[in-house]
Order: C-alpha cells, then sequence, then structure tokens
C-alpha cells in the first residue's frame, strides 16, 4: 500500500477558511514562506515554510531530503543493530570483527552517497532557481525585513553573502 504524502492544511488568519496546501507537507519545507488563501486572495505568512536563500545549503538539502534520507538512515541503524546482535550472541572475537568492519562500510557508503547527492543537487538548475527566485522575492526591503525577522538569516546563506559583499 503507497504511502500518501501528508499535506499541511493552513486556515486563513483573514476569513478563517481551511485549504491544503501542496507544496508544504508536515514538518519543514522550503520555498516561498507566503501563502495566498484561495478564498479571499490575500497573503499570510507560514514559519514551517522556510525561503531558501536565507538558509545555508547543508540546511536546504537536509529540508528538502529529510525523508529519504531519514529512511535511509533508519535502514543503516537496523543493519548495525542486526550486528550488535550477531556479536552478543555469538560471542565470536572474529565475527565481531567482521561485522564491526561490515557496519563501518555501510556507513560510509552512506555517507558517501549522501555526500554526492548533495553535491550534484547543490550544482542543479532546481536549487539555482530556487535561490534565484528566493533572491527575488528578498528585493522587497519590507518583505526581506518581516521574513529574517521571523525566520533568522544563517550566516553561510545566499542572502547574507550578497548582503555582506555589498558593502
Amino acid at each position: 500500500m503507497a504511502k500518501m504524502k501528508e499535506y499541511q492544511i493552513f486556515r486563513c488568519p483573514h476569513c478563517q477558511c481551511e485549504y491544503y496546501n501542496k507544496d508544504a507537507v508536515k514538518g519543514k519545507s522550503v520555498g516561498d514562506p507566503m501563502l495566498t488563501c484561495p478564498e479571499c486572495g490575500k497573503k499570510s505568512y507560514r514559519s514551517s515554510i522556510l525561503e531558501p536563500a536565507l538558509i545555508s545549503e547543508g540546511r536546504y538539502f537536509d529540508i528538502k531530503f529529510s525523508s529519504v534520507y531519514g529512511n535511509m538512515r533508519i535502514v543503516v541503524i537496523l543493519i548495525l543493530a542486526v550486528f550488535l546482535f550477531a556479536v552478543l550472541v555469538k560471542r565470536d572475537a572474529y565475527l565481531s570483527i567482521y561485522l564491526v568492519c561490515a557496519g563501518i562500510i555501510v556507513y560510509a557508503i552512506y555517507g558517501l552517497i549522501r555526500a554526492i547527492h548533495m553535491y550534484i543537487f547543490l550544482k542543479s538548475d532546481e536549487y539555482d532557481n530556487d535561490i534565484s527566485r528566493s533572491l527575488s522575492r528578498l528585493e522587497d526591503e519590507d518583505y526581506a525585513q518581516m521574513i529574517i525577522h521571523s525566520q533568522k538569516m544563517d550566516r553561510t546563506s545566499v542572502y547574507y553573502y550578497q548582503l555582506h559583499n555589498r558593502k
């Protein structure tokens, strides 16, 4: 049975209607934090949606792919738990050394896959487009001040870098 995405239900602070946002899933997500109500057309801020240009590349990647790498992390932990169980049950020194080495190799492969995916994704057009749309939204100074005040800004973010290189 396939798992359905759990979209967030939002309540408009202006007209009190409830609506789904197909772009925002449960938990943190990245994108435009200002949502437009389908009933009244007014915009409202959502703290669960982070502005991409205000967060670091690593944090952006972690939020964007949290479900994929969260599931992989669970698999790695389960494999290591099986290794540990085998070591405790068998009490064989050679077996324990092999299982610990295998666990280290599995964890290293997981880290390598994640690092390669992060490197490739951060060089992709999708990431560049998200950042450029975010930067264009942040050109409005009132919007930028409101979002930075609400969300804060990472010191390793693209927008922080641009602000400090203009001076």
